[in-house]
């Protein structure tokens, strides 16, 4: 955390890291995204970063065909998430609603807009999760994700 002189702000050098990977990903930059998730993917850095950032490098490497790479930053962003509190029998069914309006499966996800949005950023975590172990040709280890994701309408 760095402070500027006189002027009372904060910051956060994690953070623009987290949003500038975030940016990068919304605009297609996938280069620029690459190169912005490689010191976040470093050993001792995955643990430390929230769910959101954890899978927009996951969805970073899948972009880049490293399937196999891309689940261990799935892997800490569903830690991360600990028991996210599940959606009642309406609000699912508004969320399948909401789902069927748009792809979202390969969107990043807005690190700062995480907040009280645990399960979707879960369901959106264990979606690409899904999505790699079927392009790794492993539909056994998919299974009980495919199970979980199609009671919110999402069939891969």
């Amino acid at each position: 955390m760095m402070t500027f002189l006189g002027s009372g702000t904060t910051f956060d050098a994690s953070c623009a890291a987290d949003g500038s990977l975030y940016r990068a990903l919304a605009v297609g930059d996938i280069p620029g995204a690459w190169l912005l998730s490689l010191p976040l993917l470093k050993p001792g850095q995955m643990e430390r970063r929230a769910a959101p950032t954890m899978f927009n490098c996951a969805l970073c490497l899948f972009l880049v065909g490293e399937y196999e790479r891309a689940l261990g930053p799935l892997k800490c962003a569903e830690q991360s998430l600990g028991g996210s509190a599940e959606l009642s029998s309406a609000e699912r069914k508004l969320f399948v609603q909401a789902l069927e309006t748009s792809n979202v499966a390969l969107l990043p996800l807005d690190p700062e807009g995480a907040a009280g949005m645990e399960r979707y950023v879960l369901i959106r975590v264990r979606w690409l999760t899904a999505l790699c172990m079927l392009r790794l040709n492993r539909p056994e280890e998919a299974c009980p994700i495919l199970r979980f994701l199609e009671q919110y309408g999402i069939k891969l």
